[in-house]
């Protein structure tokens, strides 16, 4: 069965709203009820199979039978996305060094020559540096050999998990694409030694995703070299390794060794293999003193951003320094040579999720841009606001007794928050390790109460959860209890009780509506008048509008007095990414946000929930005494 990405962002927003109806989710999906009910009736089968029902009952409700596996069905169901016709194209190209004719590609691919023909200007506008046509020539790929590796690790990586790679390719063969009749079962076997060789270096592990990332980089090339006559990879690499210190020669040597295991005898591609290790993400380095060493100025640096604008101090966060270390060392060298790929959560959910650290992840960008002329790419801004949100996590950590063994695919980041963020939320949790699957896999005994993992793993002797780097409400359900911040939520109503509510009939833009906000707390001696541009400044780094709403907001030294400003606007606004009607600004001193640290994070949160956007709009237009109460009762729960 092959779902369209319709039906699997259908089952991500079940996940996210659970409690949503039909006619909820349409909206949250703009599509028609009727197109929600279908794609429900499409996937009833598939759902199924993994212990699942979705039943409509009165008033268009849904009633959900085997929530908890959902989760999974999600991961289950994005490698059964439907592979298109574009991306067929592309990866037949990959596997020609020659021109191919229309014609021969609609039949490799058993469509016909005019819906190639229609599908292919849209192509070649799309990719103009990587894809070439000539009258009566046809079609060729005239990428360089790196940019063919990369794409084609782009197009394969989201169908494979890394468990199982011949019988994942064997399936992407069946449903997608015929992939083995230019990749033999040779290559995969020197692919698979060669992943083998990898996981038992001591010095470094690479993450699931670097491993799978590197298998498909391993076939593609063993292809490439008994296909081609020359695989022309270039000097570069070799300048990028020249003069590496002592621990990159401990990657060039295993480098050397793949290329023996490839049969492969060419210098550049030893260069090019050992770049791969450095530039990779890794689950685990043995030994990062000389990298900590090298980005110590940068990492101080973004440590004394964060402090002075943030009043946070992760100058005794060795993990952090660690963690920041490494991904900022193989970022920077990574460069654009090779194609990041993103994570199974998007950088929205991230920012969303995570807003404090998501915050400091802007300031580190800022850092890197300063320090390397490297602009940090959205993707790249996941990571980091990973890496800052585990040491958040820490600060909050608390007494510890069960024994809980990650399991993560995700890298050292993910593995990293989902251990301390489980040990801050639950009473009497200790971690015991986080682990890369391919390690759990080859556990012989597993010491620990419970294992919660980012993959479907089994286990008979201790019980297996599910879930994913967000920890969703549904998951942390299903690990214990939840302890809700109490005392949090009582000191938002009571800013929301006491906030400003403005009224402003016409704004032409979000800096014309961000300026009369601003102007008004300023008038009221809360803010100094740096504040505003500090606002503006954020907001053009990452928009804040999120569907019907805004959160704008400044840099806390200019506060003088935390407040909470509300902007109801007469007529919709086009922001950035969406309509708003509503600007939320909350102006947070320094003082507070040291000691209530939380505060603005569950604010965040709760406004970006979309059953809580909802109901704002109900109540949006009531007078203001009575707009704030139901506004402090909404935000309060």
């Amino acid at each position: 069965m092959k779902l369209i990405r319709r039906q699997v962002n259908l089952i991500k927003c079940i996940i996210e709203n659970p409690n949503a109806g039909i006619k909820e989710l349409s909206g949250i999906m703009n599509v028609s009820m009727q197109t929600v009910k279908s794609d429900l009736q499409g996937m009833r089968d598939f759902m199924q199979t993994y212990g699942t029902t979705i039943e409509i009952i009165s008033g268009n409700r849904l009633c959900i039978y085997g929530i908890e596996n959902l989760p999974y069905i999600l991961r289950v169901s994005k490698l059964m996305l439907e592979f298109s016709l574009e991306k067929q194209i592309i990866l037949l190209l990959l596997f020609s060094n020659t021109f191919v004719v229309l014609q021969d590609i609609a039949d490799t691919l058993y469509v016909s020559k005019s819906l190639t023909e229609k599908i292919m200007p849209a192509l070649l506008k799309k990719y103009p540096e990587e894809l070439e046509s000539i009258r009566h020539y046809g079609i060729r790929c005239i990428a360089s050999p790196i940019e063919k590796r990369s794409r084609f690790v782009e197009i394969i990586e989201p169908y494979v998990q890394g468990i199982d790679f011949p019988e994942e390719l064997k399936q992407f063969h069946l449903r997608h694409f015929p992939i083995l009749h230019y990749i033999t079962s040779h290559d995969i076997e020197k692919g698979m030694n060669a992943l083998n060789y990898v996981q038992n270096i001591s010095t470094f592990s690479l993450t699931d995703e670097s491993l799978c990332q590197l298998f498909l980089q391993i076939i593609y090339i063993l292809f490439c070299h008994r296909n081609q006559e020359k695989v022309l990879i270039g000097p570069m690499f070799s300048d990028i390794i020249h003069g590496i210190r002592r621990k990159e020669k401990e990657y060039l040597t295993s480098a050397n060794t793949i290329c023996s295991i490839m049969d492969i005898h060419d210098e550049n591609e030893k260069f090019y293999l050992c770049y791969l290790f450095m530039t990779l993400r890794k689950q685990k380095i043995s030994n990062s003193t000389q990298l900590i060493q090298a980005m110590s100025d940068v990492v101080n640096e973004i440590f004394q951003k964060i402090h002075e604008q943030m009043s946070v101090d992760f100058s005794n966060d060795h993990e952090l320094a660690k963690g920041l270390s490494v991904h900022i060392y193989t970022t920077v060298l990574r460069k654009d040579l090779l194609k990041t790929f993103s994570p199974d959560y998007s950088w929205y959910d991230i920012m969303h999720q995570y807003p404090i650290g998501f915050e400091m992840s802007t300031i580190a960008a800022k850092v890197i841009l300063t320090k390397f002329s490297y602009k940090v790419s959205t993707d790249e801004m996941i990571y980091l606001t990973l890496h800052f949100q585990s040491g958040i996590e820490r600060m909050k950590n608390s007494e510890k007794k069960l024994h809980i063994l990650v399991v993560c695919h995700y890298g050292m980041a993910a593995a990293i928050l989902i251990a301390t963020k489980v040990e801050r939320i639950f009473h009497n949790v200790e971690i015991s390790d986080t682990i890369s699957i391919q390690c759990f896999l080859q556990m012989k005994t597993i010491n620990a109460d419970l294992v919660l993992s980012t993959e479907n793993i089994k286990s008979q002797d201790i019980p297996v959860i599910y879930i994913t780097p967000l920890l969703t409400q549904n998951e942390l359900k299903q690990i214990s209890y939840f302890v809700e911040m109490h005392c949090i939520n009582n000191l938002l109503a009571l800013f929301i009780i006491h906030s400003i509510v403005l009224d402003i009939e016409n704004a032409n833009s979000r800096n014309e509506v961000i300026t009369q906000a601003v102007t008004v707390l300023h008038q009221n001696n809360l803010v100094s008048e740096d504040y505003l541009e500090s606002c503006i400044e954020r907001e053009n780094i990452s928009s804040t509008d999120v569907d019907s709403i805004a959160i704008p907001h400044g840099n806390p030294d200019f506060v003088k007095e935390t407040k909470l400003l509300i902007v109801r606007l007469h007529e919709p606004l086009y922001w950035k990414s969406s309509y708003v009607s509503y600007v939320f600004m909350f102006a947070i001193s320094k003082k507070q946000f040291t000691e209530n640290f939380a505060l603005f994070s569950t604010f965040y949160k709760k406004l970006v929930d979309s059953s809580i956007r909802t109901e704002i709009k109900k109540i949006g237009q009531e007078d203001v005494k009575k707009f704030k109460k139901s506004l402090a009762h909404l935000l309060s729960l």
